[in-house]
């Protein structure tokens, strides 16, 4: 049911026909809030009543390079943190704008809130940004830490017709009853396996990263940082992961 509907959620970000691209249009980061009802219109929210509260004001973490420009649109990276305080490690916002990418990330998404809440947020991210810049629809990324790396890769591969690729920081889910459109799909896509080698997850991550491998999915990355333990990997290592991600993009 949860994957029926977001699936509808998900056509919205297609459809969105008359974003707000003007000059003075807002760069650079910025805190916004916006509710389900807001982004998506009472009637089609409704839908959604059980999954989030539709008047709930999520407060949006978004950074927009300052170059931003209509006619060269940026890529998206949705974050995903395990705590209901988004905090990124120091550079991270410079990689993102370099490489023309829009960051956004809710807060209170964090490993206590319902999961499939913390789903509902990441994908209302995109009409929510799709309605105020143009985007190129072929650099969608997702990428979350630790369990928020877990809640990107049940996005990344239950929707892989709208994420072209996923970054999973030190945790990881390989997914479960997938249909072969989107078996096939996930074998078009880009994803980046990143722990450390003093990180927990370090096995498990490795063992989702095989499984990947098994079903044929090539365009795979597995990243083990030195010394690294269960944090995010600093700026360079991020930028080397998107690299990566926009590989065949």
């Amino acid at each position: 049911m949860i994957i029926r509907l977001l699936a509808t959620l998900c056509i919205i970000f297609n459809i969105i026909t008359s974003p707000v691209w003007a000059q003075g249009i807002k760069t650079g980061s910025y805190i916004m809030q916006s509710s389900a009802n807001e982004i998506l219109g009472d009637d089609l929210a409704a839908s959604y009543a059980n999954l989030i509260d539709l008047d709930l004001d999520i407060t949006w973490e978004i950074d927009v390079p300052e170059d931003y420009d209509p006619t060269n649109p940026p890529g998206i990276m949705v974050y995903i943190s395990p705590q209901n305080i988004v905090k990124l490690p120091t550079g991270w916002l410079g990689v993102t704008r370099e490489k023309n990418m829009i960051f956004i990330a809710a807060r209170m998404s964090g490993n206590k809130e319902p999961v499939n809440q913390r789903i509902v947020m990441a994908i209302l991210s995109l009409p929510l940004i799709q309605s105020t810049y143009k985007i190129d629809t072929n650099r969608i990324y997702i990428s979350g830490f630790s369990g928020g790396g877990r809640i990107a890769s049940m996005v990344a591969t239950s929707f892989p017709h709208i994420f072209n690729g996923a970054l999973y920081n030190c945790g990881v889910n390989f997914w479960h009853q997938i249909s072969p459109e989107q078996r096939e799909l996930i074998k078009n896509n880009n994803y980046v396996f990143l722990t450390g080698s003093n990180d927990f997850n370090l096995q498990d991550t490795k063992k989702v990263y095989s499984k990947y491998k098994k079903t044929g999915v090539k365009n795979i990355k597995l990243m083990v940082i030195a010394r690294m333990s269960h944090s995010n990997p600093k700026k360079n290592k991020f930028s080397q992961a998107l690299d990566f991600l926009d590989q065949n993009g």
